[in-house]
C-alpha cells in the first residue's frame, strides 16, 4: 500500500540511519545545526509542492500516474424510430487513445563536505531559494512547450516505449501519429484534418484572431469563461484591441461609466497575472510565453481531469511534488546532507485534445513556438 505525503529530509535521515540527535552534531561555520538545514529545506519543498497544487498552472492540467489516456472520437449512430415488436441495432462508440511521458528530473544543491563545515546559513538558503526557483522554471517551461507544440512526443527516452506517442491537440493526420476526429456536437461533424495550430500573417493579435479561437473552443462543448496565455511583449496590442476590456487596478479610481472585466486579485500568481478579458476570455500574460503565440482553452478547475493538459507522475504519486535525496551514486561514508539533491519525476501531455487551440500570428504557417 503506497503511503500518502511528502517525502522529506527527515525521511531521508531514517533511511540512512541518521537521526535529530546526530544532526545536531554537525554544525556549519555559524554554528547553525544540519537539522536545521534539513528543516529548512523541508519547509521550502513543503510550500512549493503547496504551490504547485494550487496556483493559476494546476488550471491548465490534471494528474495521473497510469501511463495511457483513452477517449471518444468520431461520429455517433443516434436513436432510431421506435417499433412495437421491433428492437433497435445495439450500438457503441468509438475510443482511441495515448500515452503519457515521465522523465525524471533532479538538480544537485552540491553541498560537500568541506563546503557544509565552513558555509553559512544566508548562503544555504541561497542554494535552496535558487534550486526552488529552478524547480518553478522547469515546471512553466514543460507546460508551454507542450502547448505550443503540435507534434508528436515519443521515444524511450521520454517513457513512452518503442512505438509509443504522446500527441498534441488536434491537428491534421500529416502532423501527428495518433490521427484524431472530434467526437461530433452539436450538429457538427469533424475529421481528422480538424487543426487547433492555427498562422495568421496579421503580425499582431486581433479581435478576430480571439474570436476564432473561441468558436474553435465552443464547437466542441467548451462553454465559457476561457483562458488566454499572450505572452509579456503582446501584452500591450491586446491592450488596445477594440474587443479588450481591462481589469480593475488597485492603483485606480475609475468612474462610473467605465467598463471592468470581473477579474480579482486572487487570480493574480507567480508568473502570470490577467490584465482583462474580450470574446469570453480571461486574459493572462505568462512569463516564458514566446512573442506572437497565443494559447486558448477552456478551464474546468485545478486539477479538474476536464483540463487540456494532463501530467504523468510516478505509479502511486497523486500530487505533482519536488522531493530531496541523497546522490544515488554517492557511496557509503557521506555526512549528513554531503551532496543533497532535488527530484522529481513527471511528463506533460494533453489530457482532452478538443479543449485548447494555439495561434501564431507571425505566419500564416504554423511553427512550433519556444518557450522559455
Amino acid at each position: 500500500m503506497a503511503n500518502e505525503g511528502v517525502r522529506d529530509t527527515l525521511s531521508l535521515a531514517m533511511l540512512t540511519g541518521w537521526d535529530a540527535i546526530e544532526l545536531q552534531n554537525y554544525k556549519l561555520q555559524d554554528g547553525t545545526s544540519y537539522a536545521e538545514v534539513a528543516a529548512r529545506l523541508n519547509a521550502a519543498l513543503v510550500s512549493l509542492n503547496g504551490e504547485f497544487a494550487n496556483d493559476w498552472m494546476a488550471n491548465l492540467y490534471s494528474t495521473q500516474d497510469a501511463l495511457e489516456v483513452e477517449y471518444r472520437v468520431g461520429a455517433s449512430n443516434g436513436f432510431e424510430v421506435h417499433t412495437e415488436y421491433g428492437r433497435p441495432d445495439a450500438k457503441r462508440a468509438s475510443t482511441d487513445g495515448h500515452m503519457l511521458p515521465l522523465i525524471p528530473y533532479d538538480r544537485m544543491l552540491g553541498w560537500t563536505w568541506d563546503y557544509l563545515r565552513k558555509a553559512r546559513m544566508v548562503q544555504i538558503e541561497a542554494d535552496i531559494a535558487d534550486a526552488v526557483k529552478d524547480a518553478r522554471d522547469k515546471r512553466r517551461f514543460e507546460l508551454l512547450t507542450r502547448l505550443l507544440q503540435n507534434g508528436d512526443d515519443s521515444g524511450v527516452d521520454d517513457g513512452l516505449g518503442a512505438t509509443g506517442y504522446s500527441p498534441g491537440f488536434a491537428t491534421t493526420a500529416g502532423s501527428t501519429s495518433v490521427d484524431f476526429t472530434p467526437p461530433t456536437y452539436g450538429g457538427t461533424a469533424f475529421d481528422s484534418t480538424h487543426e487547433h495550430y492555427d498562422g495568421h500573417a496579421d503580425g499582431a493579435f486581433t479581435n478576430a484572431i480571439i474570436s476564432d479561437a473561441k468558436d474553435e473552443i465552443r464547437e466542441h462543448g467548451h462553454e465559457p469563461p476561457y483562458m488566454a496565455l499572450i505572452s509579456p511583449s503582446d501584452e500591450g496590442v491586446v491592450r488596445a484591441l477594440s474587443d479588450f476590456v481591462p481589469v480593475a487596478q488597485s492603483l485606480v479610481r475609475y468612474g462610473n461609466t467605465q467598463d471592468l472585466a470581473t477579474l480579482g486579485i486572487g487570480e493574480i500568481g507567480l508568473g502570470a497575472y490577467p490584465i482583462g478579458a474580450m470574446s469570453d476570455f480571461a486574459v493572462y500574460v505568462v512569463r516564458g510565453m514566446p512573442q506572437y503565440y497565443g494559447f486558448f482553452c477552456k478551464s474546468y478547475g485545478r486539477l479538474s481531469q476536464r483540463n487540456p493538459l494532463r501530467i504523468r507522475l510516478q505509479k502511486g504519486v497523486s500530487q505533482w511534488q519536488v522531493v530531496a535525496m541523497p546522490d544515488p551514486n554517492g557511496g557509503s561514508g557521506m555526512y549528513p546532507l554531503q551532496r543533497a539533491m532535488l527530484f522529481m519525476e513527471f511528463g506533460v501531455g494533453v489530457g482532452d485534445r478538443t479543449n485548447g487551440t494555439a495561434k501564431y500570428v507571425y505566419s500564416n504557417t504554423w511553427a512550433d513556438g519556444t518557450a522559455t
